[in-house]
């Protein structure tokens, strides 16, 4: 390959000597032949050097791995790596449609079994039953005994429910009693307002507020846990599941997430000795003289580095 290349590059000589003035000559042939030999080699290499300055600038390794960094796959293109650009991108792309394809999953599964406990679990029930457990059976004398009897009346499935009117006022007389000192498994304090806790514990929970849900018996003491594990009602169980369902979906969303900061974090790595391999690419010319038949003979070539 260097000797094809020698020839063509002495097809150059001319040309390249056309613009710079030939070296004093001697009355030393091998002197003269040195020289000229010479003023040739460095006429190429500076030809040589401005054609790789103009065809492959050198990268910044920084801008690079900052590029990738930022969005996986700019870095290497920078590089002009646009294979690599094109495989980062891609799984740049594939992790956040997981994200958000789960994430969404999971909102409409959320919304699903929130909507299932606003319809099938009441807090009036859950009040109710604490009542119904405990009056009669606490001497606390600020316990209401008796206060709340002629304001009950039978629900759908002939629950003793105290009425609309005013279960939000016996919720606080009774919030004090319903702790594990009086009834067995009360040990979590429902939250005033609907939040996450709030929705995990009406299923997550059954020992304490099992009863609540629409087809308990507030004679069955219900436990329990997800997956129907114990003894729960069919809704409770059913809940219990969507909100499983939700859960996984959102652990997918940050799968995807997970997937997505690691393809950061590679892309600004691989960014930077992609792009010093970029800047390491360069054309080296060799010379050397060779001994063929009694004679010197000029031998140049070009060197690739990668």
């Amino acid at each position: 390959m260097k000797a094809i290349i020698a020839f063509l590059l002495m097809g150059l000589t001319m040309s390249l000597w056309a613009g710079d003035s030939e070296p004093d000559l001697q009355n030393n042939i091998l002197l003269n032949r040195l020289r000229l030999n010479t003023q040739l080699e460095e006429n190429l290499q500076s030809e040589l050097q401005e054609e790789v300055k103009i065809g492959a600038s050198q990268k910044s390794i920084g801008k690079a791995v900052l590029f990738s960094a930022v969005l996986p796959g700019a870095g290497q293109f920078y590089a002009q790596s646009y294979w690599k650009a094109l495989a980062f991108v891609a799984v740049e792309a594939t992790a956040w449609a997981i994200n958000i394809s789960n994430n969404k999953k999971g909102d409409d599964k959320t919304s699903e079994f929130i909507d299932f406990a606003d319809q099938n679990w009441s807090e009036q029930r859950y009040w109710s039953y604490v009542y119904y457990k405990l009056n009669g059976r606490v001497e606390d004398p600020n316990f209401p005994t008796g206060v709340y009897d002629n304001l009950i009346q039978p629900d759908e499935a002939n629950r003793p429910v105290i009425i609309d009117e005013v279960w939000q006022t016996a919720e606080e007389d009774l919030e004090p009693f319903a702790t594990t000192e009086y009834l067995r498994g009360f040990s979590h304090h429902l939250p005033d307002e609907k939040t996450q806790q709030y929705y995990e514990m009406i299923g997550k929970y059954p020992e304490q507020f099992g009863n609540a849900w629409a087809d308990a018996s507030f004679d069955v003491s219900y436990r329990g846990a997800y997956g129907g594990v114990g003894n729960i009602t069919p809704m409770n169980d059913l809940y219990t599941t969507m909100r499983l369902d939700a859960n996984n979906f959102y652990n997918k969303a940050g799968y995807g997430t997970m997937i997505a900061l690691v393809n950061h974090l590679v892309s600004a790595i691989d960014a930077g000795f992609t792009t010093r391999s970029f800047n390491r690419k360069q054309v080296e010319l060799t010379y050397r003289q060779d001994y063929y038949f009694g004679e010197f003979l000029n031998m140049f070539g070009l060197n690739l580095a990668f």
